[in-house]
């Protein structure tokens, strides 16, 4: 008799339609992966998945829906390094462990920064900025399109591990900062590759180094920052399915087990291939702990900085 709850939870699971609340608005890049991933799940597992979008205070308000929710596995979330890594630090009002309230279901994707630069300049590498920025803190004017993003998290990581300083010039949106770089107002720039990429092969900005783990096939002549001789500065901006903490280990598995079978559609891939971004191969008991490693990484980060939203 002990056995048969999560024996029958296995067996049926799911009977109805499940919720997946995206934290941003309709349309954003965790929108768009959103839906596409649905679709997927819901062919494989016979049930509608339904979008519901939860936005405000960076992501947080849809994440504590789905914190409060029912442990059943009808209620998930698109979670992202925000709403699970960063947000419980940068904000003082965040009602939601972002590791113990959850469950860490799958890994979606990971999308890396490129750092780069005007081509005007007359440093080309990582390890020239560094030093400047060492020798001479503040000459360097550094962008970054908005407080708490992944730009201004990877440039105070990056100034944290190397003891470099710059003159921080925080943006509204990443798309002016980077207009502003192509004019020369601006020396440096963390940015997405897929919204850099066009102007890095036009040669309207050079791009220095990757923050991922290895080299992107969309930059394959570009280093990564290990190459580049700073192999402590990491930073993905990823995002995953999550469920609220308690649900049933075998409701887990099998969402599990769905994402990933999801991920590796020939549609999910190719449209997930179009945009840069980088499939995380990330089951569960891989992921849980990939998510508490990022949380304490970036929270030190931040404290460190003394960012704060």
């Amino acid at each position: 008799m002990a056995l048969s709850p999560p024996v029958f939870a296995q067996g049926s699971y799911p009977q109805r339609p499940i919720t997946l609340v995206v934290p941003f608005s309709a349309g954003s890049v965790v929108d768009v992966q959103a839906r596409l991933i649905a679709k997927a799940l819901s062919e494989n597992l016979g049930q509608p998945f339904v979008i519901e979008n939860r936005v405000g205070v960076s992501g947080s308000i849809g994440a504590e829906f789905v914190a409060r929710a029912a442990p059943d596995g009808y209620t998930l979330l698109v979670g992202t390094q925000g709403t699970q890594g960063t947000n419980s630090t940068l904000f003082k009002t965040i009602r939601y462990d972002p590791v113990k309230d959850f469950v860490a279901i799958h890994g979606l994707t990971g999308n890396a920064n490129v750092l780069v630069a005007n081509p005007g300049r007359k440093w080309k590498t990582v390890s020239e900025v560094i030093e400047l920025g060492r020798q001479q803190p503040g000459k360097l004017n550094f962008g970054y399109g908005g407080n708490g993003t992944s730009a201004h998290l990877c440039l105070e990581l990056l100034q944290t591990q190397t003891g470099a300083r710059f003159n921080q010039v925080p943006y509204k949106a990443s798309s002016a900062a980077l207009v502003d770089l192509i004019a020369g107002n601006l020396d440096l720039l963390f940015d997405y590759v897929q919204t850099s990429r066009a102007h890095i092969r036009d040669g309207k900005i050079a791009a220095l180094a990757v923050t991922s783990t290895s080299r992107l096939a969309a930059l394959p002549e570009v280093p990564t920052m290990a190459e580049a001789g700073i192999p402590s500065v990491v930073a993905m901006n990823w995002g995953g399915v999550f469920a609220p903490a308690h649900t049933p280990a075998p409701i887990v598995q099998r969402l599990s087990d769905a994402v990933g079978h999801a991920l590796n559609s020939p549609e999910v891939t190719a449209s997930l291939e179009a945009v840069s971004s980088v499939k995380m191969g990330m089951p569960h008991e891989v992921f849980q702990p990939f998510v508490a490693t990022e949380a304490v990484k970036w929270a030190e980060v931040i404290r460190k900085s003394g960012a704060s939203l």
